[in-house]
Order: structure tokens, then C-alpha cells, then sequence
């Protein structure tokens, strides 16, 4: 059965290897991910959620405050083998569960060129987009991607039923 929870500073190795491997997936995968230091440092200091199964991470998602007041969220993958069971919901679902309670705004980009990504992430919540030309790298645009705090779970619920519904029909 799969727990979602607060990762632990023992995760961290797991973590950064499980984010290695969905790197691979970018369209700019060329450049560095995210290494196992800055993994070490986000599991104590940040907000880290992971899947496990059996003590396997197959799952993670970073987010952490800004100077803005609102929170990044700065990573968010799953284990191919794992996608398409709702595993990346569940991650998300305890997101907005501590965002919600802290009543901050979250954003995250995303590479335009992402369709189902931002399908998803608009499914979830973020809804204002922001085009940045360049925001990396003069080749590497993105979308900033802005959720809203949602007032109530009841409300997160009901919009998590409804975009399950749409995928099913869709």
C-alpha cells in the first residue's frame, strides 16, 4: 500500500536518485538536475513529501517558501512504473493540505511545450499563467503557474473528483 509522508533525512539518497532518472525525461535534460546535496538540505529545511511502498520512494515533491510569501513548488515526480496510479495526486493532495493551512499562494513553472503537464497542474488549481521568455536559459521558457489557497478541503476534494471525472470521460 502506498503512504504518502514528510520525507526524512534518511530519504534524501533515494529522493535524489528517483529525481536523476525522471531528469532524463526533460527536454533539456542535457543540463544538471537537482544533486543529493540540495536533496539533504530540502528534507530537513523544506516541505518534502514522498510516496513509499515496502520503504521504496517511488515518488517526491518539493515546495518551499519564497521572500514573495507564496511557496515554490520546485519539484514534483513519480516513478514511470508508477505513473498513471494516482500517486502524483495523492503527493499533491498533501501539498495543498499544508499550503491551505498556512493560507499561501503556490506556483511552480512549467515548459510550455508541456501540454499534459499544464493540463494537469490547471486541473489542480494552477490556473494564472505567466508566459517567461528566457527564464532559465535563452532557449528555456516557461509558464509560472499560480494556485490560489483554496479556502476548505471539502473545495480541493470536490475539485480533485471533478478532474478524475474529466480524465475518465476525456
Amino acid at each position: 500500500m502506498v503512504r504518502i509522508e514528510r520525507a526524512k533525512t534518511q530519504d534524501f539518497l533515494e529522493i535524489a536518485r528517483l529525481d536523476r532518472m525522471a531528469w532524463t525525461k526533460a527536454r533539456h535534460s542535457e543540463y544538471i538536475p537537482d544533486g543529493e546535496h540540495v536533496w539533504r538540505i530540502w528534507v530537513e529545511h523544506a516541505l518534502v513529501f514522498c510516496a513509499k511502498e515496502n520503504g521504496e520512494v517511488l515518488g517526491a515533491l518539493v515546495v518551499f517558501p519564497t521572500v514573495s510569501g507564496s511557496y515554490c513548488l520546485h519539484k514534483v515526480f513519480v516513478d514511470e512504473a508508477q505513473r498513471g496510479k494516482g500517486v502524483g495526486t495523492r503527493l499533491m493532495e498533501a501539498l495543498f493540505v499544508e499550503v491551505d493551512a498556512l493560507g499561501v499562494d503556490c506556483f511552480l513553472t512549467v515548459d510550455p511545450t508541456n501540454e499534459s503537464a499544464i493540463r494537469l497542474y490547471e486541473g489542480w488549481g494552477f490556473t494564472e499563467r505567466a508566459f517567461v521568455s528566457g527564464y532559465y536559459r535563452k532557449q528555456e521558457d516557461r509558464f509560472v503557474l499560480t494556485r490560489r489557497r483554496i479556502e476548505t478541503a471539502e473545495k480541493l476534494t470536490r475539485q480533485v473528483k471533478e478532474q478524475a471525472e474529466e480524465q475518465g470521460n476525456g
